[in-house]
């Protein structure tokens, strides 16, 4: 791969991995259900490669990951899981510890784990020190291994001990995922094919000001639909009923809109959007055009002929880059907006790139993952990357020789 600048998994030659104990920092935080059972894979599919290539180089590989954000060790939140579903992928059978310290961790490792296996070590978070970079915890983690992989994209924009403080302890190098991510995320800033399309969506303009200020002047066109369309719609002067638009956000819109008139790029609101009288499953929904909603609807998600003006730049676009689900794409009525856009890209023959935890989502519903060129599995992390700022987990690794 080109435009990558640190070191990666290839620079180490594969020869010298066998017995070799391998820390894989992964990010395995998948959709789950209350009970801790998967209900999606993308991210596990994701690292897949990479254990792979560990395991047929006979390393011995320590797989660790956080997963959700516990409290107090939940059970809820233990990567049983996770191993369980990893083992089925993988089809054989995952060692698990369930520990993320301590003396039988220590010594599975030393004494049981054997060549071109993987003990997958319990939920991260669920020891204080590494949220909290906790330097002698990362000290501990490297003290585990000989080398150390960093395939947790999903979470490099955290300062958390093995993310940002163990790949200075030991020699560290990005697994396949990571390098990928940064590839395809770089080309979308540095080189994209034009016509460049942005496609927001979401909730919260303040969520996006970053990424709209950093984008604003590398692509041509930007359609922008969900929650954050009214505040857009209000700011251009139209009454958006009860659909949730920040406090204080008008402004902000009006300079972007402003902004973009100024340097000459185009920004597309929807001309008609679903409306329901209340945000849940059965309401009363009705579509009407963009400047009559109704004083007391809401509005859930773009119309059929937004849809088509969205199509249009789709069709032009030789590079998309997708952000923010067009609707409430979690009540079912209110999620044909997202749906069909994300069809509407997949037939497209544009560089396509999905950023974000909702829109991967949308793809996964949908079964349209594989028609994307590429899915992040990062959503903070490629929203951050993307506005252009540093992430410590990359910035953690040593540069390339």
């Amino acid at each position: 791969m080109t435009g990558f600048d640190r070191a990666s998994l290839l620079d180490y030659p594969i020869y010298k991995l066998c017995g070799k104990r391998v820390f894989v920092r992964a990010d395995l935080n998948d959709p789950a259900d209350s009970d801790g059972n998967l209900t999606g894979d993308m991210r596990l599919r994701a690292v897949v490669p990479t254990l792979a290539y560990l395991c047929a180089a006979k390393a011995k590989v320590i797989l660790a990951s956080h997963f959700g954000r516990p409290k107090n060790k939940e059970s809820n939140f233990s990567l049983k899981g996770v191993r369980k579903k990893l083992s089925e992928m993988l089809n054989f059978n995952i060692n698990f510890i369930a520990e993320c310290n301590g003396k039988e961790l220590e010594d599975f490792i030393a004494n049981s784990l054997k060549d071109g296996e993987i003990l997958l070590i319990e939920n991260l978070r669920f020891c204080p020190g590494e949220t909290k970079n906790d330097m002698h915890y990362a000290k501990y983690l490297a003290s585990l291994a000989d080398i150390f992989v960093q395939e947790a994209f999903g979470a490099c924009h955290r300062e958390h001990a093995s993310i940002a403080s163990m790949p200075k302890l030991l020699p560290s190098f990005a697994g396949f995922l990571l390098e990928k991510e940064v590839v395809a995320l770089s080309k979308i800033l540095k080189s994209p094919e034009r016509p460049f399309l942005l496609i927001l969506g979401g909730k919260k303009v303040s969520d996006k000001i970053k990424l709209i200020n950093n984008m604003i002047e590398k692509v041509d066109t930007i359609c922008i639909g969900g929650g954050m369309a009214f505040a857009f719609l209000r700011a251009s002067g139209y009454d958006v009923g009860k659909s949730f638009v920040e406090d204080s956000i008008d402004d902000v819109a009006r300079q972007i809109l402003y902004k973009a008139g100024e340097i000459g790029k185009k920004i597309i609101l929807p001309v008609d959007v679903l409306v329901a009288k209340d945000i849940f499953s059965g309401s009363e929904c009705r579509l009407v055009d963009a400047h009559r909603i109704p004083a007391d609807w809401y509005g859930v998600d773009i119309g059929p002929k937004t849809l088509e003006i969205f199509k249009e730049e789709i069709m032009k676009a030789k590079t998309i880059l997708w952000n923010g689900p067009m609707g409430i794409f979690e009540i079912p009525e209110f999620s044909w907006g997202s749906r069909a856009l994300a069809l509407s890209i997949a037939l497209s023959d544009a560089v396509s790139v999905c950023g974000g935890g909702d829109t991967a989502d949308v793809l996964r519903l949908t079964n349209l993952i594989n028609y994307f060129s590429h899915v992040s599995t990062g959503g903070g992390a490629a929203l951050k990357f993307l506005e252009g700022e540093r992430l410590p987990g990359i910035d953690a690794l040593p540069k390339k020789m």
